[in-house]
């Protein structure tokens, strides 16, 4: 692959990087070049790139290019991990989420099992012509639920993670350097459609991460 005159900045260049470009233009591509170049000059024994999307699927796109990539060693790519961005915050819950007050146990509530959770609520209010205030009461009453739920029972469905995991870094400039001190660069995929939960998470990351950030124009 020959690199174009901004392609080759970005592979140079230090501290946080914003990286935009639309669909097909390489953004994938280069990050997983710059990678190899951190793992290979940055990186200490044990610490690992870590590489975050929203979406299974593009994690999978990412892994197979990574293997394909013949310009990074084989030892290089074993240092360049890639998940979801609710795996990566599923793993500080589990390991941390006792520190804001969740159960030691946790599990996950998937969607279906969110539906059911909340069916007793939904029952309760008109599925159609809902006026302004029945639809702010119900999801107040949603999002009480889920928070109980959370926290008495130990049940964490995904609407919660980043806000949970936002929580617990923002409170624990520990917990910040331990994931620093195992990913102490983070490359964050798709990073146009973060919210705001996430975007929170985002800025404590940062204080001792390095972030590349790709994202659509």
């Amino acid at each position: 692959m020959l690199l174009t005159k901004i392609q080759q900045e970005i592979i140079d260049a230090d501290g946080n990087l914003l990286v935009t470009g639309g669909p097909g233009s390489g953004k994938t591509t280069i990050s997983i070049l710059k990678a190899g170049r951190i793992v290979d000059q940055h990186l200490s024994l044990g610490q690992r790139v870590l590489f975050l999307s929203f979406a299974r699927a593009t994690v999978a796109r990412v892994i197979e290019a990574i293997e394909h990539e013949h310009k990074i060693p084989t030892s290089q790519k074993a240092c360049i991990h890639v998940e979801t961005y609710h795996s990566f915050f599923w793993r500080i819950l589990k390991t941390h989420g006792y520190l804001i007050g969740l159960p030691r146990r946790l599990t996950i509530l998937t969607p279906p099992g969110e539906a059911i959770a909340l069916s007793h609520i939904r029952t309760n209010f008109p599925s159609r012509k809902i006026t302004p205030e029945q639809e702010q009461a119900k999801l107040l009453a949603e999002e009480t639920e889920r928070k109980r739920l959370a926290y008495e029972e130990g049940q964490v469905c995904f609407d919660l993670y980043a806000p949970l995991v936002g929580d617990l870094l923002h409170r624990s400039s520990r917990i910040r350097k331990l994931v620093a001190d195992m990913h102490p660069v983070i490359i964050l995929d798709e990073f146009q459609d973060t919210n705001t939960a996430q975007w929170q998470v985002v800025q404590a990351l940062g204080e001792f991460c390095r972030l590349i950030a790709l994202a659509d124009p």
